[in-house]
C-alpha cells in the first residue's frame, strides 16, 4: 500500500462561491449518509459516474456541510489478504460559505483486486458524514461480500447502511445480536454483463463441535427491518430498492429434523421462510443443500443462487439465523462456542470470484430471554382464545387451534429478547375470551439456568412469570368442551282441588336450538321428558281442553334434573 500512496496526488479542489452549480448536469447520487443536518440540508457525496478506467480522473462533489467547514477526506479498499478495509489514502479540504466543496483523483493512483473503493468525507466540526463508491470498470464481474454491524453491545442499534455494511469480521465493538435473531448479509456483484446468467455460492459453518452457530438461512431483513434503515443498496451505484426478484430460501431438512437428527421424534424445529432477494437481477434457480462434515462435530452447508443480470451493478442479500438453546438443546447453540463461530463466506462463482469469509464474534452475540405460549384446544376449531399481559415487552394476542399451522391463526406466539444481560422481570398472562370452552389444564417449562419460574393459576386462567436472563419459559393453555349430561324435567298437573288432570298436553321448547317435544299427562296427571341437555335453557307450558291455567308456562337454564315443576288449573 506504501507505493500506493506515494503516487497518489490531488489535482486539485475548487473553492468558488459558484460550486453549488458545477457538474449539475453530470453529477450522480451513488450514496447518501446522513449523519448529521445541518442548515444546508443532509450531506451528500457524489460522482460524475459509478465506474473509472485507467488515465481517468474521478471528480466528486460534496454539500450539506458546515460553513468553512474543513472536511477529512478517505478512500478505502478491501484488501481479501488482511479481511479489512484499508484506507489507502487522506486529506483534508475546506467548503465553502454553503456547505459545499469538490475535489480530484486520478484513477490510476488506485488499484486493487476488488476493483471497488469506498470514498468517505467527514466534516471535523458538524460530524456529518456521507460517502459513495466507485468501481473499476476494467475488473469485471467482481462479488464482495459484507455483514451488517449494527452498534456494539450496549449501543443504539445501527442501520444496516453506509459504513455500517462491513467489508471484513466484526466483533462486539461493532455488533450486537441475540439468539434467533438473524444477521443481515449483502454481496455486492459489480461489472456485469446485462442479459447474461451467473451464479454465486455461498456457505456458512453450522457447527462447531456439535454446536450450532449459524443454523439456516433467512431473508436479510427479518431482524433488521427496512423500516429501521436496512438498505443493502447503500452506496452501491444504480441499485434501487425497488427493482429486485426473490426466491425461496428452502427448508433445510437437516435442521426440521431436530438435535437427535430423527424426524418427527419430538425435537423437531420448525424452520422460519425466507428468500433470496437480488436487486438489479432475475434469480433464476436456487440449488439444494451442500453439507460438508458432520452435525456431530464440524460442518460447512453451502447453497448456489443463479440469476440473469439486468443491469452492471447487483445485490444479493439475505440472513443468517442464530441458533437457539431452545431449539438445539441448553448447551448446544453458538453462545457455548469461543471465538467466532458465526461465519458466512463466498463459497465460489461461476465468474471466478474467489472465496471470502466473514465472521461475527461469539461476544457481540446475547442469550434469548424469551416467553411462548402455547394454545391447545379440544375439540380443534376455529374459536379465538384472547389472552392479555403485563410486563414490558409483552401485548395482548389471540391464538387459534384449529388444527392447521399457518401465520393468518396462529396456534402459539413468541416474545423475544424481553430481557438486557443479566436482568429479570416479572410478566402474566391471562385468557380472556375462550367461548363455549372451560380452561382445563395449564402447564409450564423453564429452559436455561437462570431460575425462572412460573405459576399458573387454572381457576383464575393466569400465570405469574418471573423470567430470567437467558432463560426461556413455555406455557400452554389447554381448553376443552365438557359434554353435559342429559336430565329429565317433571311434574304433575292438577285442578283447584288437587285432583288430577289427565290428557293436559305439556309442551318443551329447547330456547338453545328451537327442539320442540309434547306429551300428554296420565291419569294421575303426571309428565316426564328425558334425555334433556344440561345447560340450556327452557320454556315448558301447560293446556287442557276444559281448563284454563293462569300461570301456564315456566322458563329456566337446566342445570340439574328436575322432579317438581308442577302446574294447577284454575277454579271454575
Amino acid at each position: 500500500m506504501s507505493s500506493i500512496n506515494k503516487r497518489f496526488f490531488i489535482l486539485g479542489f475548487l473553492l468558488i462561491f459558484s460550486t453549488s452549480t458545477i457538474f449539475a448536469g453530470t453529477f450522480q447520487n451513488n450514496s447518501v449518509n446522513a449523519a448529521a443536518f445541518g442548515k444546508f440540508g443532509a450531506p451528500s457525496l457524489t460522482t460524475e459516474k459509478a465506474g473509472y478506467a485507467a488515465g481517468e480522473t474521478v471528480y466528486f462533489y460534496g454539500s450539506g456541510f458546515g460553513k468553512f467547514e474543513d472536511i477529512s477526506i478517505s478512500v478505502e479498499s478491501y484488501n481479501d489478504s488482511l479481511q479489512e478495509n484499508v484506507v489507502l489514502t487522506y486529506w483534508n479540504v475546506f467548503a465553502t460559505n454553503k456547505g459545499v466543496f469538490t475535489a480530484s483523483i486520478p484513477f490510476d493512483s488506485l488499484s486493487a483486486e476488488t476493483g471497488r473503493y469506498v470514498i468517505r468525507a467527514v466534516g471535523t466540526k458538524t460530524g456529518a458524514t456521507a460517502e459513495t463508491m466507485i468501481l473499476n470498470v476494467i475488473a469485471a464481474e467482481s462479488a464482495n461480500l459484507d455483514q451488517c454491524a449494527n452498534g456494539g453491545v450496549g449501543d443504539p442499534v445501527q442501520p444496516c447502511s453506509g459504513a455500517n455494511w462491513v467489508n471484513g469480521n466484526v466483533n462486539q465493538a461493532k455488533a450486537h445480536w441475540t439468539e434467533g435473531q438473524s444477521v443481515a448479509y449483502r454481496q455486492v456483484l459489480a461489472g456485469f454483463t446485462v442479459g447474461s446468467s451467473y451464479s454465486v455460492t455461498i456457505g456458512y459453518d453450522t457447527t462447531k463441535g456439535g454446536k450450532h452457530a449459524l443454523d439456516y438461512l433467512t431473508s436479510f431483513d427479518r431482524t433488521e427491518t427496512l423500516a429501521m434503515g436496512n438498505d443493502p443498496c447503500s452506496g452501491v451505484a444504480g441499485c434501487s430498492l425497488g427493482t429486485f426478484t426473490t426466491a425461496p430460501i428452502p427448508t433445510d431438512p437437516l435442521v426440521t429434523a431436530g438435535f437427535d437428527q430423527i424426524p418427527a421424534n419430538g425435537d423437531d424445529i420448525t424452520q422460519i421462510p425466507g428468500v433470496f432477494t437480488l436487486f438489479g437481477g432475475t434469480i433464476t434457480g436456487v440449488s439444494g443443500y451442500t453439507v460438508t462434515g458432520s452435525y456431530a462435530g464440524d460442518s460447512h452447508t453451502s447453497i448456489t443462487i443463479t440469476f440473469t443480470a439486468n443491469s452492471t451493478n447487483m445485490v444479493l442479500a439475505w440472513g443468517g439465523h442464530i441458533g437457539t438453546r431452545s431449539d438445539w438443546g441448553l448447551n448446544n447453540s453458538a453462545i457455548s462456542i469461543s471465538g467466532s463461530p458465526y461465519h458466512m463466506g463466498q463459497d465460489g462463482c461461476s465468474f471466478g470470484c474467489g472465496l471470502q469469509g466473514r465472521a461475527l464474534s461469539a461476544t457481540a452475540v446475547a442469550l434469548d430471554s424469551r416467553i411462548i405460549i402455547i394454545k391447545q384446544a379440544a375439540p380443534e376449531s376455529a374459536q379465538v382464545f384472547g389472552f392479555s399481559t403485563t410486563g414490558t415487552g409483552l401485548s395482548n394476542f389471540t391464538l387459534v387451534d384449529d388444527g392447521v399451522d399457518n401465520d393468518a391463526t396462529p396456534n402459539s406466539i413468541t416474545f423475544n429478547n424481553l430481557l438486557a444481560p443479566s436482568a429479570s422481570g416479572n410478566f402474566s398472562v391471562t385468557e380472556t375470551a375462550n367461548g363455549f370452552y372451560d380452561l382445563t389444564n395449564l402447564t409450564c417449562s423453564v429452559t436455561g439456568s437462570g431460575g425462572s419460574t412460573a405459576a399458573p393459576n387454572i381457576p383464575a386462567a393466569l400465570v405469574n412469570i418471573t423470567l430470567q436472563y437467558g432463560d426461556t419459559v413455555t406455557c400452554t393453555f389447554f381448553n376443552s368442551v365438557t359434554t353435559a349430561a342429559n336430565v329429565s324435567v317433571s311434574g304433575r298437573v292438577t285442578d283447584a282441588f288437587g285432583t288430577p288432570l289427565s290428557r293436559a298436553t305439556v309442551t318443551i321448547q329447547n330456547l338453545s336450538n328451537g327442539e320442540v317435544r309434547s306429551l300428554s299427562t296420565g291419569s294421575f296427571g303426571y309428565y316426564r321428558f328425558d334425555e334433556l341437555p344440561s345447560g340450556d335453557s327452557y320454556l315448558v307450558t301447560v293446556s287442557h281442553k276444559r281448563y284454563t291455567f293462569s300461570n301456564n308456562s315456566q322458563i329456566f337454564t337446566l342445570s340439574d334434573a328436575i322432579e317438581n315443576l308442577d302446574f294447577t288449573a284454575d277454579p271454575q
